[in-house]
């Protein structure tokens, strides 16, 4: 941008990729996204105190397969499906069903895959997206790695001190999953400032509701967005 009084934006974690990215389709994007893992990690921890939610599961794994279908085919159809899956009213119900499905999708993982193993990686990740939340409302200026890391390292040390204190787990365990979540905690704020808020599925403003849900689908194709952010860092320093 050249001309008075026009600002320049330097894009998080890669450099000048030559846009603005919007500060506030990236905090309501985590918000939204926070809410889904927040009540993920409820789901799980329900599920692992209820026997009979255990039971229901492991009688029903059919359900689990049709809900895992449903809950994909929204984040196609958001990301597919033109403007109308991403304004009101069609975005408000995609991400009331999205949410209800991956409630059921948490709770069901959480019998079918080392369920107290699966709840620590839920309760990690639940806790660096609302830190990651909790960066993007109170900083005043554009995201940034020094930043981010603050809030990451804080949400991975409190996610330390809990379970260390509370619960009984190899550390092993624990600093495989620290780092784990370390990494991935960079990825998603990454994510959200330059593929959500960039210009990779052309979203405005007002369609963090939309922002939320791709996220997800991102944290599939983790591969291909590392690649691109490697070969984007090459081109701007050429």
């Amino acid at each position: 941008m050249s001309g008075q009084g026009s600002t320049q934006y330097a894009a998080p974690f890669v450099g000048d990729s030559g846009y603005a990215p919007n500060q506030n389709l990236v905090r309501g994007t985590l918000l939204f996204h926070s809410i889904d893992w927040v009540i993920a990690f409820i789901a799980s921890r329900l599920t692992l105190s209820t026997i009979s939610i255990q039971t229901w599961h492991s009688s029903n794994w059919g359900v689990a397969v049709a809900v895992a279908l449903i809950w994909a085919g929204i984040i196609l159809a958001v990301g597919c499906g033109g403007r109308a899956f991403r304004v009101a009213p069609l975005h408000w119900l995609a991400y009331a069903l999205f949410t209800f499905l991956t409630l059921y999708l948490a709770s069901a993982a959480t019998v079918f895959f080392n369920g107290v193993y699966l709840y620590y990686v839920i309760a990690a990740f639940a806790g660096i997206t609302v830190a990651n939340t909790i960066y993007a409302f109170t900083t005043r200026q554009k995201l940034s790695l020094a930043g981010a890391a603050l809030f990451i390292l804080a949400g991975v040390s409190v996610f330390y001190i809990i379970f260390i204190i509370f619960y009984d787990i190899a550390l092993r365990y624990l600093i495989i999953v620290g780092i784990i979540i370390l990494l991935l905690g960079f990825f998603q704020l990454y994510d959200a400032t330059e593929i959500i808020a960039g210009t990779a599925y052309g979203l405005e403003g007002g369609q963090s509701v939309a922002g939320a849900i791709l996220l997800w689908l991102d944290y599939i194709l983790i591969p291909v967005r590392l690649l691109e952010a490697f070969t984007r860092g090459l081109r701007n320093r050429n």
